[in-house]
Formats: C-alpha cells, sequence, structure tokens
C-alpha cells in the first residue's frame, strides 16, 4: 500500500483546483484564498473558502424548527456559496465552531480584530446593550467612557449604572446606538468572547462571520482529522454497466461497500504501483460508482427525513464534514468529475440530534483523467477482496455516533436498481484513522488521536475541580511570572493557579473595585505586581473563588464537545484531559495538539496526559 507523503504528487492532484481559487473572494474575506498546491499544504489549508458555490437549487422546509431550537429552513440558488447556506448551528456538532473566540476567529482567518467594525460582524451589531452585557458579565463595571459612542452620558459611571438610569438605552441594539463603525476591539472584552455567549449564534450564516470562512479546517476547535490517505490510480473508466458489488461507495448508514444493480457509472481503482495482477493491493479492481445516478440512504435521527432520507453514493476520504461524490464519467475522453455535498447536524431537543443527508451541493471539486491519482481513503481502511464475499474492517461508526458495525442487507443501493442484495454487509466509516499507533504516523502541523493512551485514559473518573488543582505546578499565592502576550492580551500569571492579569474571569472579580481595575490596567500594561498588591487585590479567597468558577465554565464548556477518538461526548479521563487542554491552551486550543505551549519541553498533548496521570495518582 502507497500513502501520501509531502514529496509526492506535488500538482498530481489539485491543479485545478488551486488556479480555479487564485481569484476566488468570499463574502466577510479581503484576500485571495491560498488552499495549497500539495496534498499536505491542503491537510492544513483547506478551509471553506476552498469550496466552490452550489450548482442546483435546494431547500430544506420549516416544519421542525419549533423542535430543533433553531431555524433549519433555507433556500439557495445556483451559484450561492456553500458558506451562504450554511449556517454556525449546522457545525457545532462537528468542528464546534461556537466555542471560538471572536479574536481567534478573526486571527486564525488571517485577519485583525482592530480593523474590522461593528456592523461588519451582523451577530454583535444586533446585540442590544443589555445582551452585550449579559454575554460579556465584565461590561457591568466597565466604564462608560471605555466603551464607545457613549461619552455624552457621562465617562465615569459604570454601564450597569447607565442603563439603570437610562432604562431606554438597554433594549437598542449597537447598531441603534450608532456605534457600527467602530472596530471590534473596541468593546472592552469582546475579543475574549465565545460565539455561543452571544443570542442567535447558531442562527448566523458562515458568510456573516468575519474570516471564518479562511479559518483553516485543521484549526477548527474540534479539527478537521486527515492523516496519510490512501492514493489510488485510475485505471479504467466504464459507464452503462451492469451490476457491480465490490465497491469503496456508500454512506455511513448504508457502509461504504453498496453494490450498484444497473446502469452503473465508475471508474476502477488500481494501486498505485501499476504492476498488474502480479502484485495484487487491497485496492485493486475496486470500483467508485458516479453518486450522480445512484442514491443512497443517510441522515441520522431527527434530522434524517430530509431530502426523503437520499444522498448520493460517494467516499469520505477527508472526514464527515464533507462527501466526495464521483459524478460525470466520460469514457470517449477519459475525464471524469468529482462533487462535494453537504449535511449539517444539530439536536433536535428532546428528540435527541441528527444529521440530515449529505444533499447540500452539488459543489465542483476536482477533475481527473485516467492515469491520475485520487484520495480514495485512509490508511487502515479494509477494502473488500472480493466480490462474492465481505470483509469485517475495523469498526468505527461516525455516523450513529458509537462503535457498532453498520450491518445493511436487502437493501438494491441504486435508484435504478431493481435486484436484491442477499449478502449482509457489515461495513465502517473507515474514513478515520485507526486509534492504533502503529499504522499512523503523526503529523506535526495537525492534531493526532492516534497515539493516545487509551489506558487509563477510559477509566471511570469522576470530575473534581479541587482535585484538577492539586495537579497544577506547584506556586505560591503570591507569585507572578514574566510578562507575556498571547494574540493582543499581555499580562503576568498570578497565585497559585497561574491565572493570567488578562483573563476575564480575573478582570471581572479584581475589576470591581476602582483600585482593583486600575491595578489590573497597570499590570496589564507591563507594571510588575508586588506580593503586597497580590495580597491586597487578588488575595488567596478571590484566586480560589476565580479558579473554581473559571475551571467549572471550562468543564460545563467541555461537556458539549465531541471527542474525535469515540464521536460521542468527553467523558471520564479524557474529559479532564480535554479540560486540561484547555486550560492551558485557552478557550480555542486545538483538541490532542501536539504544539508547543510553553511549558517547558512538553507539548499541550504531553501536558495534559500528564495532567490525567496526575489526577488519577490523586484519586
Amino acid at each position: 500500500m502507497f500513502f501520501l507523503k509531502n514529496i509526492m504528487f506535488k500538482h498530481l492532484l489539485f491543479p485545478s483546483l488551486v488556479i480555479s481559487l487564485l481569484s476566488l473572494k468570499i463574502p466577510s474575506v479581503a484576500t485571495t484564498i491560498d488552499c495549497g498546491s500539495t496534498p499536505s499544504e491542503l491537510q492544513t489549508k483547506l478551509s471553506f473558502a476552498c469550496f466552490g458555490t452550489i450548482e442546483q437549487d435546494g431547500s430544506i422546509p420549516a416544519d421542525y424548527n419549533s423542535d430543533i431550537g433553531y431555524d433549519i429552513s433555507r433556500q439557495w440558488q445556483a451559484g450561492y456559496h456553500v458558506t451562504q447556506v450554511l449556517k454556525l448551528g449546522d457545525l457545532a456538532e462537528s468542528f464546534s465552531p461556537q466555542t471560538l473566540t471572536i479574536s481567534n476567529m478573526i486571527n486564525s482567518g488571517g485577519g485583525d480584530i482592530n480593523s474590522v467594525s461593528i456592523k461588519e460582524f451582523p451577530l454583535i451589531h444586533q446585540q442590544s446593550l443589555s445582551d452585550l452585557i449579559q454575554s460579556i458579565p465584565s461590561l457591568k463595571n466597565t466604564k462608560v467612557k471605555h466603551f464607545p459612542g457613549l461619552d455624552s452620558y457621562g465617562g465615569n459611571q459604570r454601564l450597569s449604572q447607565l442603563i439603570k438610569r437610562h432604562s431606554s438605552l438597554k433594549n437598542l441594539t449597537l447598531e441603534q446606538l450608532g456605534i457600527g463603525d467602530f472596530s471590534l476591539s473596541s468593546i472592552p472584552g469582546l475579543a475574549q468572547a465565545q460565539l455561543n455567549q452571544f443570542p442567535g449564534w447558531g442562527n448566523q450564516y458562515l458568510s456573516n462571520l468575519p474570516y471564518f470562512s479562511t479559518i483553516p479546517l485543521a484549526q477548527m476547535p474540534n479539527a478537521w482529522v486527515a492523516n496519510n490517505p490512501v492514493i489510488a490510480r485510475i485505471d479504467a473508466l466504464r459507464s452503462r454497466e451492469g451490476q457491480q458489488d465490490r465497491t469503496l461507495s456508500g454512506s455511513y448508514k448504508e457502509g461504504f461497500n453498496v453494490p450498484c444493480y444497473s446502469d452503473c457509472d465508475y471508474v476502477e481503482l488500481d494501486d498505485i504501483e501499476n504492476q498488474g495482477a502480479s502484485v495484487s493491493l487491497p485496492v485493486e479492481g475496486i470500483r467508485w460508482i458516479s453518486g450522480k445516478k445512484q442514491k443512497v440512504s443517510g441522515g441520522e435521527g431527527c434530522l434524517a427525513w430530509i431530502n426523503n432520507g437520499q444522498e448520493p453514493t460517494g467516499i469520505h476520504p477527508f472526514g464527515p464534514a464533507f462527501k466526495v461524490v464521483l459524478w460525470d464519467v466520460n469514457e470517449q475522453t477519459g475525464n471524469i468529475t468529482t462533487k462535494l455535498f453537504f449535511r449539517f447536524r444539530a439536536s433536535c431537543g428532546f428528540f435527541g440530534s441528527g444529521a440530515t443527508p449529505y444533499f447540500i451541493g452539488p459543489v465542483s471539486w476536482m477533475n481527473h483523467k485516467t492515469n491520475d491519482f485520487v484520495v480514495a481513503g485512509f490508511q487502515g481502511q479494509t477494502f473488500n477482496s472480493s466480490s462474492a464475499t465481505s470483509t469485517t474492517p475495523n469498526t468505527t461508526n461516525v455516523g450513529s455516533g458509537n462503535n457498532q458495525p453498520i450491518t445493511t442487507g436487502s437493501s438494491n443501493g441504486s435508484v435504478n436498481g431493481n435486484g436484491n442484495n442477499n449478502n449482509n454487509v457489515t461495513a465502517t466509516n473507515s474514513n478515520l484513522p485507526s486509534i492504533d499507533s502503529t499504522q499512523i504516523t503523526q503529523s506535526s502541523q495537525t492534531s493526532s488521536y492516534t497515539d493516545i493512551n487509551l489506558n487509563p485514559i477510559n477509566q471511570d473518573i469522576s470530575w473534581s475541580s479541587w482535585q484538577f488543582s492539586q495537579v497544577l505546578p506547584a506556586n505560591s499565592y503570591t507569585a507572578s511570572t514574566n510578562y507575556l502576550c498571547h494574540q493582543e492580551n499581555c499580562g503576568y500569571s498570578i497565585g497559585m493557579f497561574n491565572l493570567s492579569s488578562s483573563d476575564p474571569f480575573v478582570m471581572a472579580a479584581v475589576g470591581k473595585t476602582n483600585a482593583g481595575d486600575a491595578w489590573l490596567n497597570q499590570v496589564n500594561n507591563g507594571a510588575t505586581p508586588t506580593t503586597a498588591q497580590i495580597n491586597e487585590f487578588f488575595p488567596k479567597t478571590l484566586q480560589q473563588e476565580v479558579f473554581e468558577t473559571k475551571i467549572e465554565a471550562i468543564a460545563s464548556n467541555v461537556e458539549e464537545q465531541i471527542d474525535p477518538l469515540t464521536h460521542k461526548p468527553f467523558v471520564n479521563g479524557r474529559k479532564v484531559q480535554r479540560i486540561a487542554q484547555v486550560y492551558y491552551g485557552g478557550e480555542a486550543a486545538l483538541i490532542d495538539g501536539d504544539i508547543p505551549i510553553g511549558l517547558g519541553d512538553d507539548s499541550l498533548l504531553q501536558a495534559s496526559r500528564n495532567s490525567v496521570e496526575l489526577y488519577l495518582s490523586r484519586s
């Protein structure tokens, strides 16, 4: 088997993609898009801006909006970009983008928060003053003179006092207050606020989020995983053929060996060694069926009914974010086209969570010809070696959220088929890498889930904030570190729990008094905190209170995230590990990110592992 390496196929897979994107402009993005020109660059640079426009009209009815809790209805026309159709809430259970801070979102997308105005961010522009204060608690104690556009009301009073004295102001939006031309950075605490702190976050189209479209998917909170794709060669093209049993295409619901029974268009794949039957490797002779004709069952739970539960047959070499579908197959010219289809996930309240079929598309992807190389799967994926029998691959079912194989039987899998399949096929969502560390090479550029020791990570461990406090580096309540800056936030780590003086929780607690507020401003501007000042403004009891509030907020947030290893919520040791990652690396810390964070020689991943081991030793 041959696998993707950085030195392979410099322009083999992506020439048409790169050319088509050189001048592409996306709403809320002011620069052209760089999606990379090699497979390895694609893994780290691919973003929503790299996807093209939708080629067909479509719509989603509003029948179940009240059950789901936000507006899933929408209508689009050919020519819409995917970011004009997908909403932030659609991605909540796949990428967890709602946990991004506003600053991190803009910076990760290549922007500067100081250069983005309030009116360029509709979610913030439409917030009422009252909602904004509730979303950013530290604003209650912010003096009016530090808030944009309100100087005429008296600068020395606090915002909480202002809206009590002028109750008519609290329900006015920032647009109605006329402050849309001010920079987002002019609102204290806004940069550090998470998107999900603001009412209406789930209903925001991706195109209305500044620089969101250009965030590499590998940098999302629940990062896109694309390690070691399997490369295959297009050996032959066939159209309007009879029954084809040995396939690698299908869906999460039916598995990825769905037969086609009649009128089958497909490409036959070969291993890239191209030595014929004398060297037969797993993808030798396997068929990738065109989804332009063949439809399969898709979707999950409360959203599976959308589009009559149907989606085009295809593959997921890049994970569950989108589906790659073989489309046009031209035997005469030897050319094929591929398309992308998208879905969304959502929680339906009492009815649990669900996912639509992959039906939002088609979106142009890559064009190929005979003897081109294509990404066909992931290392560790099991391909059927015989058309008469089926194999039993590693069972990782992302689609249903459990680790049981999907068994399909008596399903023709084709919209034009009329045969019966009497063979039960045990299939798997094998687009995900195996957690066997011998199979996948860790990349320093993306998060890796392949070398995590699941024992004792999966032990039944109860969460305790006090117990977690015991695993932090030993310190004193009057300690302070060197002055450090992270993005635009600067300050000292102070006290027993290494809490930053620019941390919103610290600023909200210490800044309750005028003297404390003034001290923090001095410290965050570089003044060294003294022992006497720490004892006065940030004493032991207040440090404990702030730590408890902060760590429980992190724990609550982590409980809403999805563990890429299990595609279920973080639990047990993995929950402790993820809490440690957020505590050390910040709210937008990459899940299992093997990146330096200033904790000696330990990466974020290693530091979180150490925390779990210490946590267990103290239980």
